[in-house]
């Protein structure tokens, strides 16, 4: 059973600077894009898109295929529920919005990392350099609905991560911290992970829709 978390990561403001029709916080999921699905399933005609739904907890995440997406705490994991007339495009046009997906976590991802060497793996992974930083799945349920579900590693780093991932993953904290030099700097930038997933989730989403990012 879901339910509703205590916004640590910040819902509202998240609808607000998107500008989409709405958003909400759970503390814990299956799996975001399972929701979106059954939400989905409930929506009519007159039911607003875009739509947010994140999680602090994700407990059945999954990638393509029959991977699992592993999150751990700290991780940012969401669903953007959409139209495919939203982004101007048609279901036969998944592979297209996947790769713009990826391209707006990358472009996230260098905002705060500009020295990483951040790249896409065709269809819907990011990388740095060999290490994974984040996944997108794209679901498209019917003809008329998409669910855009996005998993970012923000401040679960790779020492926390399983055994078998800790040389393949990597998180925008780590990047964040090869960049400080001394412990000056690195308590003057001290990384505040609710926030910065906040941040994340606003400008991947702008991105998305295909907004400018202040």
């Amino acid at each position: 059973m879901e339910r509703r978390g205590t916004k640590r990561t910040n819902a509202d403001e998240i609808a607000r600077q998107t500008e989409i029709a709405g958003a909400l916080w759970l503390e814990t999921v299956g799996s975001t894009n399972d929701w979106a699905k059954d939400w989905i399933r409930a929506a009519n005609e007159a039911t607003e898109t875009p739509f947010w739904v994140g999680a602090e907890r994700q407990t059945a995440g999954r990638g393509r295929g029959e991977h699992i997406w592993a999150a751990w705490d700290g991780a940012a994991t969401f669903s953007l529920i959409a139209r495919w007339r939203d982004f101007r495009l048609t279901r036969r046009e998944s592979a297209e919005l996947s790769l713009r997906v990826a391209e707006a976590v990358a472009e996230t991802a260098r905002d705060f990392a500009p020295s990483a060497e951040i790249w896409v793996k065709p269809p819907n992974d990011v990388y740095v350099r060999d290490r994974k930083l984040a996944g997108i799945l794209i679901e498209s349920p019917n003809a008329e609905f998409v669910v855009v579900g996005v998993g970012v590693n923000v401040g679960n780093r790779s020492t926390e991560a399983p055994p078998e991932l800790r040389e393949r993953v990597v998180s925008l904290a780590e990047l964040v911290d090869a960049n400080v030099d001394n412990a000056e700097k690195a308590a003057a930038s001290a990384f505040d992970v609710d926030s910065v997933r906040t941040a994340v989730a606003i400008r991947v989403v702008r991105r998305i829709m295909g907004r400018a990012v202040e």
